[in-house]
């Protein structure tokens, strides 16, 4: 009986290994999209200008206090896209810059080099009005498209 039961055992278990499902772990990595309007301008004209707004100076028995509030602004003068252009940023509306990684460059200029339109607006130092699809990577965009 003991023989029996060994050996009805064992094709039992090899059912239970074998309708066991294959597990996977599956890992999806998921990307924000977002859309810009505005236009592109030379991010190489970006100038930092640095104010000293306040300075004050508390003094009290043994104790001198001074502090000093400074406030740092990001300044874009007249910076239009030219055919040297190599580092981009657009300008929305609302009056904000948006950077581009490195490869997202290269892509803009490759891109404003075959397109004959962009060209001649580049050419008549018009502004050159775009939508940028891309993912918002730290302080920069990684361009998916132009258009």
């Amino acid at each position: 009986m003991k023989k029996f039961a060994s050996v009805a055992a064992i094709p039992l278990f090899a059912g239970f290994l074998w309708a066991q499902s294959d597990q996977v772990t599956k890992t999806e990595t998921t990307t924000t999209k977002t859309t810009y309007n505005g236009t592109l301008v030379d991010a190489g004209c970006l100038s930092k200008h640095t104010e000293h707004k306040e300075t004050t100076s508390t003094s009290s028995p043994g104790q001198t206090t001074t502090s000093t509030k400074t406030e740092t602004t990001n300044e874009m003068t007249e910076c239009p896209v030219t055919t040297t252009t190599t580092t981009f940023a657009l300008q929305t509306p609302e009056g904000q810059y948006v950077r581009f990684d490195e490869p997202s460059n290269t892509r803009i200029v490759e891109v404003v080099k075959s397109k004959k339109e962009w060209n001649d607006l580049i050419n008549d130092r018009k502004p050159l009005k775009v939508r940028i699809v891309g993912a918002p990577s730290g302080d920069v965009v990684v361009l998916e498209s132009i258009r």
